[in-house]
């Protein structure tokens, strides 16, 4: 089976609501492990879900795509989460992880204010959602990347 078919794979089975989906799923992940690329995050990224039976194993999908890194990992992500719509919350957890980075976060911003402006206004507003969520943890750092990317 292709890569294309175990992406497809993920997202056919991201509920996780029965064991065939568990192992469908499982299998997709592993067969992909170390075979992606950074394009295809944006369809990799289609296999969240907020309705899913099973966020334990949906983790699997964020080390699988963490794996990658980079400069272009973060400005994917930036430009993708937004539009994670049957995955809101997955994309802020991708967001949250990058904003708690040390490696990253000040890479992110740069990233942030070089984005098209239609795209900067999608993440900022994910971001902003992400800082409502946690206003202790992630509302200084939202803040400041906001106003260095305006």
């Amino acid at each position: 089976m292709d890569k294309n078919n175990h992406i497809q794979q993920l997202i056919n089975s991201r509920k996780l609501s029965t064991n065939e989906e568990y192992e469908l799923f499982e299998g997709a992940l592993q067969a992909l492990h170390m075979s992606i690329s950074i394009d295809d995050i944006a369809d990799i990224c289609k296999a969240f879900c907020d309705d899913t039976k099973d966020d334990e194993v949906m983790f699997g999908i964020i080390h699988l795509i963490e794996q990658l890194q980079g400069e272009e990992y973060l400005k994917t992500i930036a430009i993708c989460t937004p539009d994670m719509k049957d995955a809101h919350d997955w994309a802020m957890t991708l967001n949250k992880r990058i904003i708690n980075s040390q490696k990253y976060f000040e890479k992110y911003i740069e990233i942030i204010g070089e984005l098209e402006k239609d795209y900067k206004e999608k993440i900022l507003k994910l971001l902003v959602d992400v800082k409502n969520d946690n206003p202790k943890r992630f509302g200084n750092k939202i803040d400041m990347l906001i106003e260095r990317t305006e």
